[in-house]
């Protein structure tokens, strides 16, 4: 009896082990070496913290830099905020041989810390993700009417106080009246020399980035360029560095001429009214994300449902969560003319990640993440779209294409589950396109 006895509770906790080895945590806290090679965790303005959080398939960054705490959350992301550390040190350069100025950086060091602990605590980086990727597979329904009220009282308290049209700000604005204006009062302080000053230094003219923003601003007024860059800054992977052509619209028209531009783009693929008013009235996009969408819907006229992408792009709630649906879509882009033509789209209920049908039958998911773990909700998910993906007429295999890595036990899971799995895929079709 004792060794029956024994024998059964043996079996229980075996099998409760098993249970419990089921699914991985979905948020873990790894050494940064384990990720990052060990020449990129300190240059010569920043270190990079000794451990990085993994939240929501993403990897959470924090940087230590000559110009306050940084957080980013994403590989993708983390590349964008180094190269522009380097881009804040080439402007903290360009006019320090002035006592004047040497003040006047002061004051912007102070303030851009106020606002990068307000705009880029990690804590609040955190919660941010938590409502995006938890939501990959779960979205909810904006509408233009209360997504506009939303930026027409954010448009409100952010427009500028200086109204002149000046070289700094808004010299070269157009006088428009509709939603476009409107939408585009936050950004109309980035002015010509704003986004010259960006250009030469190859970054976003409408990044989040606050230490960023109110150097390019400093040096807008006091020079208009950068006269003297001790250093080559190249460009990096990031949203502006993608394309060629939409970094010089970003870099060359005005804010509101990119929204109206981008605007009538949308409507000349033929969305709906109503689609083009809630993604312009979404807060979240910059005209940046804006325009790297747009294009990227443009290259796929040929492809069925794609409306379906603009329709997810408009479920986007948190500005982490916006990018990660702009990257989204445009690696389902880049998937389309370098790997494959994809030739219909997928609405998924409640879903925010792109599905589609290869022009070969192959079922086909994109997912911009840093390291796809086997949680419950991943398992749940791909199991649905598995089902939705063979019913929409997939008829070889089904593709799951992730940026970043895929554990091992994910790895597993879905290869019985009969997903083939590409991991680095946004490095692959980059790739592909330089060859």
């Amino acid at each position: 009896m004792t060794r029956i006895l024994i024998a059964v509770i043996s079996t229980f906790f075996a099998i409760s082990s098993v249970h419990a080895n089921e699914f991985e945590p979905s948020t873990m806290t790894v050494p940064t070496t384990s990720i990052l090679d060990a020449a990129m965790l300190k240059g010569e303005h920043y270190t990079i913290a000794e451990t990085v959080e993994v939240n929501g398939y993403m990897n959470h960054y924090t940087v230590d830099s000559e110009f306050g705490q940084f957080t980013a959350v994403g590989n993708r992301a983390l590349k964008k905020l180094l190269h522009e550390i380097d881009a804040i040190a080439e402007l903290r350069n360009t006019t320090s041989t002035s006592a004047s100025t040497d003040a006047a950086i002061g004051v912007v060091t102070d303030t851009g810390k106020s606002a990068v602990n307000l705009a880029m605590n990690p804590v609040d980086s955190v919660k941010g993700m938590s409502a995006g990727a938890s939501r990959f597979f779960k979205r909810t329904t904006r509408t233009a009417k209360n997504v506009g009220s939303e930026v027409a009282d954010a448009a409100g308290d952010a427009v500028s106080d200086d109204d002149e049209e000046d070289e700094t700000a808004g010299d070269d604005e157009a006088d428009d009246e509709g939603l476009t204006t409107q939408l585009a009062s936050s950004f109309m302080g980035i002015g010509k020399a704003h986004r010259k000053l960006a250009r030469e230094l190859k970054v976003d003219p409408y990044s989040n980035n606050a230490v960023l923003q109110e150097d390019l601003n400093r040096v807008a007024q006091v020079s208009g360029s950068v006269s003297k860059i001790s250093k080559i800054l190249m460009p990096i992977p990031s949203v502006v560095g993608t394309a060629a052509d939409v970094s010089e619209l970003v870099w060359n028209l005005s804010p509101v001429d990119l929204l109206i531009q981008n605007e009538e783009k949308l409507e000349a693929m033929g969305y709906s009214e109503e689609l083009i008013k809630t993604f312009f009235s979404n807060p979240v996009f910059s005209p940046t994300e804006q325009t790297i969408l747009v294009a990227a819907l443009g290259a796929m006229d040929k492809v069925k449902g794609r409306d379906v992408l603009l329709g997810i792009a408009n479920s986007a709630e948190t500005e982490i969560e916006g990018e990660f649906l702009v990257r989204s879509i445009l690696f389902v882009q880049l998937y389309h003319e370098n790997v494959e033509p994809v030739a219909k789209l997928i609405s998924v209920p409640n879903g925010l990640v792109p599905v589609a049908i290869t022009q070969s039958g192959d079922g086909l998911i994109v997912a911009p993440l840093d390291h796809l773990l086997w949680t419950e909700e991943i398992a749940t998910a791909t199991q649905k779209l598995r089902k939705l993906i063979d019913a929409s007429g997939a008829i070889d295999e089904n593709l799951l294409w992730v940026e970043g890595q895929v554990s091992d036990m994910a790895l597993a899971r879905l290869n019985t589950n009969g997903w083939v799995e590409s991991t680095d895929g946004f490095d692959k079709v980059e790739a592909m396109i330089k060859n």
